[in-house]
């Protein structure tokens, strides 16, 4: 099959991606699994603007605007907001309203079909894939990777590892949770190293999970010790999931003929590993590089570089910092995280994080700093960073 734009992967990214230029290109999307949303590797905490974007209101199961964050010996500081501050998705429904809705401008979804290969022609390149026992071929202008962490379409046209990544497991559990409206934020070694755990709820049923950083066990090993911990060892398990999170975007997230969204470039935020709306957004700036080069008959590298361009001018430098203060997160003992709860713990501090953005979390920075100096010492190669770069 020959096509102007191939997409590997039908998560939102790629689906969001195929919905702005199927209307004005041949758009093919590519998705391993027999259904699109399945299986889920995703909290599905966003902002609003997340379920704007996707016109996918249908999908949100509960509205939040409080946070209470747990440290080590057992302190808390507890965040709210005047307004709906994050949603919780049903994730999989969310991906098959992306689907639709790029079905509805134009894109064609090929399922249970995966990405093996390609080989490069003139201004052309020669898709490989399998279908089951079978075989498949496209010829493409442009690949599109947007397959997640596995990032095939990155590894075949030579573009880098993403810096460092995570590992996550979840569980959805049938117990309603008392207070609808607030997430709980769990931080510690014991709890999950180099990350935090999370409990949220969903009406009817609670999420738990938690990710853990490279070079520790498993995530379960310390799941059901959360989960014992919350006194929800007795609840029914109505589903789990497990994966991985890139982090640290790598050099290049563009090659001839070749774009990268989403998770198979990292653009996850690193203080959360939330990936949805980076990825949407990273999803736009792509189509509209790729329409433009279409239109150019230009699909070299050097003019897919202005893809780059435009995504770190929306959301790279929010992903830098974070990445920087990730580094300084993993390297801080349990005794230092609970110094930094006692200093986040006035009112002038409390209020200036109810004002926060999820999607924008470092961007509170100088505001905090003011008012409370003694926050350079937990972080202060991310703090110098923020008044050095602003």
């Amino acid at each position: 099959m020959e096509t102007d734009l191939l997409v590997v992967g039908g998560g939102p990214s790629g689906s969001f991606f195929a919905s702005l230029v199927a209307k004005d290109a041949r758009t093919v999307v590519l998705e391993e699994h027999p259904v699109i949303g399945k299986p889920v590797q995703c909290t599905g905490l966003v902002a609003p603007r997340v379920v704007e974007m996707a016109g996918a209101a249908e999908a949100v199961l509960n509205e939040l605007n409080a946070v209470t964050f747990h440290f080590p010996r057992g302190g808390t500081v507890e965040v709210e907001g005047e307004e709906t501050k994050a949603v919780v998705l049903d994730r999989s429904r969310f991906d098959q309203i992306c689907r639709r809705r790029a079905e509805e401008t134009g894109a064609e979804f090929r399922l249970s079909e995966r990405f093996v290969g390609l080989t490069r022609g003139r201004d052309i390149l020669h898709v490989r894939t399998r279908a089951g026992d079978h075989s498949g071929a496209h010829s493409t202008k442009i690949i599109v990777g947007a397959d997640g962490y596995k990032a095939a379409v990155a590894k075949s046209v030579g573009i880098e590892k993403p810096r460092d990544n995570v590992r996550g497991i979840q569980v959805d559990l049938s117990a309603r949770s008392q207070d609808q409206q607030r997430v709980d934020v769990y931080l510690g070694k014991d709890v999950a190293p180099g990350f935090f755990a999370w409990k949220v709820p969903c009406g009817d049923f609670t999420r738990v999970g938690l990710c853990v950083s490279r070079g520790h066990p498993a995530p379960s090993t310390y799941l059901s010790k959360l989960v014992r911990s919350l006194g929800l060892e007795d609840a029914e398990t109505l589903s789990t999931v497990s994966g991985l999170i890139p982090l640290g975007t790598p050099g290049r997230t563009y090659a001839d003929g070749a774009l990268l969204i989403g998770d198979a470039c990292a653009q996850a935020k690193p203080l959360s590993g939330g990936g949805i709306y980076t990825g949407m957004v990273a999803a736009k700036c792509a189509a509209e590089t790729a329409l433009e080069a279409l239109e150019a008959n230009d699909v070299s590298s050097r003019y897919l570089a202005r893809y780059q361009a435009r995504w770190k001018e929306l959301i790279g430098r929010e992903v830098e910092r974070g990445f920087l203060l990730r580094k300084a997160y993993v390297r801080m003992p349990d005794s230092k995280l609970d110094d930094l709860c006692e200093t986040l713990n006035k009112p002038e501090v409390l209020s200036i994080l109810g004002e926060g953005d999820i999607d924008f979390p470092t961007a509170l920075a100088p505001s905090l700093l003011r008012a409370a100096p003694s926050l350079i010492k937990f972080a202060p190669q991310f703090l110098r960073s923020v008044f050095w770069r602003a």
